[in-house]
């Protein structure tokens, strides 16, 4: 039998290689723009924050959006709107019209987390789920571990304007190859018959999902499981931002490094966990049975995940820059393993598939309301205290407190029975 879906599963991770990679963008430009804009550390870290804001603000809508319009179309939809935003940073004229760029941004990318985890379970067998997450998480890491790079060059050999055009074309050219490329599993046409059944015959785990038609919002938070699911991923999401938006800058300014060997040494943390991620979730799946993942036992690698990303909280503590960077890999890798487990999880526990969309925005608005404080909290930190000491341990302290949540509370099925 043929396994042509896992191109569906490469384009997404393209999707949110590019996704993370217009995020990160704006750290890597981040000490630049603020000597150009005259900002201050509170400033920047606002400015690191703000597509944040409309991310959250519009993520249950776009939950909702996603299941009513369908995975692909709200893909190319979404990529689209982010895409000009991005573009549109490169003509920022002032702190403000580069704010309004990354509320655009935020608008755009609300929907993405909840496309890629829906995608996965239409597509894909519930055997490989922890599979496909993991691979299409890791485009989070890899994508922005090789832009790093590339785009601390672009800025160092132009102006940080250009890395703003260059990362918002790239994304256009992806909406113009899922539009022409991919459909549903039942009518994308270059997917054989034998295949298509299987996908369709196999993507619930086997069984028939329940009569009723979904029990929305308002039925998955009256489940801990969805609260747990939420708050965990909230844990990892504070320390998977707290690095992607400030890791640079320390490097510059508390380990006196350019912004060249700053790019680069921010990609080595990046590569490492787009290996864990995938590698993490294969074992998974490995080790899970149908009884198993209905269960929630998943939860144990969120959990063990939590512990190791709590690991950064040591960075400020070593004199060495190398190890630094190595200890970097811990906290990176497992927090972002976390988002992708997390994901399984909550395909484990979902009973009825009409709930997917709106069960997968509750998890990704529980991360990124904490997320969105990362880059604010340590900006004030950072301006109060005039070390990133505090910062690094709060985050570590946090992942330790999701890892607790995480055991205690993501136990039960999610939207089993009609409200």
């Amino acid at each position: 039998m043929t396994h042509r879906r896992v191109w569906v599963y490469f384009l997404l991770f393209i999707y949110n290689a590019i996704c993370y990679i217009d995020r990160l963008n704006m750290s890597l430009c981040g000490h630049t723009v603020a000597e150009e804009f005259h900002l201050s550390p509170v400033a920047l870290g606002y400015l690191f924050s703000s597509f944040l804001w409309t991310y959250v603000v519009m993520m249950l809508p776009g939950g909702r959006l996603v299941d009513g319009l369908g995975v692909h179309r709200m893909a190319w939809i979404g990529a689209a709107v982010w895409s000009v935003a991005e573009t549109l940073g490169g003509a920022a004229v002032g702190f403000g019209t580069l704010l309004l760029t990354r509320l655009g941004l935020g608008v755009g990318e609300a929907p993405a987390f909840p496309v890629c985890y829906r995608a996965v379970r239409e597509w894909g067998p519930a055997s490989e789920r922890g599979r496909a997450v993991g691979v299409i998480a890791a485009g989070a890491l890899l994508g922005p571990g090789l832009a790093a790079p590339a785009l601390a060059w672009l800025i160092h050999a132009t102006s940080w304007r250009w890395s703003f055009v260059v990362t918002g074309l790239i994304g256009l050219v992806w909406v113009v190859i899922w539009k022409a490329l991919v459909s549903t599993p039942e009518r994308t046409r270059w997917i054989p018959e034998q295949e298509r059944s299987h996908i369709l015959a196999e993507r619930y785990a086997g069984d028939p999902p329940p009569a009723h038609g979904g029990v929305g919002y308002r039925g998955l938070l009256r489940v801990p499981s969805m609260w747990g699911i939420a708050i965990s991923q909230g844990c990892a999401i504070y320390s998977l931002y707290f690095y992607l938006s400030w890791l640079p800058d320390y490097l510059e300014t508390a380990r006196h490094l350019s912004i060249l060997r700053s790019g680069v040494f921010t990609a080595v943390p990046l590569f490492a966990g787009s290996v864990l991620v995938v590698l993490v979730n294969w074992i998974g799946d490995a080790v899970l049975n149908r009884d198993t993942m209905r269960s929630g036992r998943r939860r144990l690698v969120v959990v063990a995940s939590l512990v190791l990303t709590s690991a950064g909280m040591m960075i400020p503590f070593v004199d060495s820059v190398g190890l630094v960077v190595l200890l970097t890999i811990l906290p990176i890798s497992f927090s972002q393993t976390v988002t992708a487990t997390n994901a399984a999880l909550t395909s484990d526990l979902l009973r009825s598939p009409a709930d997917a969309g709106r069960a997968f925005a509750v998890m990704v608005l529980g991360g990124n309301v904490f997320g969105l404080l990362a880059p604010i909290v340590t900006g004030h930190i950072v301006q109060a205290t005039g070390s990133f000491t505090s910062a690094f341990v709060l985050a570590g302290f946090l992942a330790l407190f999701g890892s607790l949540v995480s055991l205690l509370m993501t136990r039960q099925a999610l939207g089993e029975v009609a409200t």
